[in-house]
């Protein structure tokens, strides 16, 4: 019996062998072309921003309590990415303000971009700097991807539940049993 149990410790082994090789293998293939596939991510989520993504705060001033007033939102929506953990330190635009936080989205016309917020304690604002898809996985690294693919599939899910919630509404509404 030690004996079978010792053989197929062995294959154990050797088939972890043969499957890290092929892993690794597959790996190199995908990290040859990350930005082609984040490319044609973009590509097929593009038309989806609309309804999933946010408005996000262009420019804002801030009272002595910190409340905000004259608040203005760019016009696209947009789904968040990636986010940096250094932001950089000026903005491209205008070298005399210091960037706070920085994230790497997805406008709905299908533009990346960087969205660098400012804030001098009176005034936020932001700068929308648009990259490529090689740029956003060189600064971002490749968690944009998934991070693109974790957003579709989080809002395919609340799709998914609201329609059945919507379909319970419906049978309740016109006395249906189920």
């Amino acid at each position: 019996m030690d004996q079978i149990i010792e053989d197929g410790f062995l294959r154990l082994t050797e088939t972890i062998e043969e499957y890290n090789g092929r892993i690794d293998g597959l790996e190199e293939t995908i990290r040859s072309d990350l930005a082609g596939l984040l490319s044609r991510m973009v590509t097929l989520t593009t038309p989806l921003i609309g309804s999933l993504g946010q408005q996000f705060l262009h420019k804002t001033k801030k009272d002595g309590k910190g409340e905000l007033y004259d608040t203005i939102h760019y016009d696209e929506k947009m789904i968040i990415i990636g986010r940096a953990e250094e932001p950089v330190a000026i903005r491209p635009d205008d070298m005399t303000r210091k960037v706070d936080k920085q994230f790497c989205v997805l406008t709905e016309k299908g533009t990346i971009a960087e969205l660098m917020f400012s804030d001098d304690g009176f005034i936020i604002d932001s700068y929308l700097n648009p990259l490529t898809a090689e740029e956003a996985i060189e600064f971002y690294g490749p968690g944009v991807i998934y991070m693109l693919y974790r957003a579709l599939h989080d809002y395919a899910n609340l799709e998914e539940e609201l329609i059945r919630s919507l379909e319970m509404t419906i049978a309740f509404i016109l006395g249906e049993k189920k």
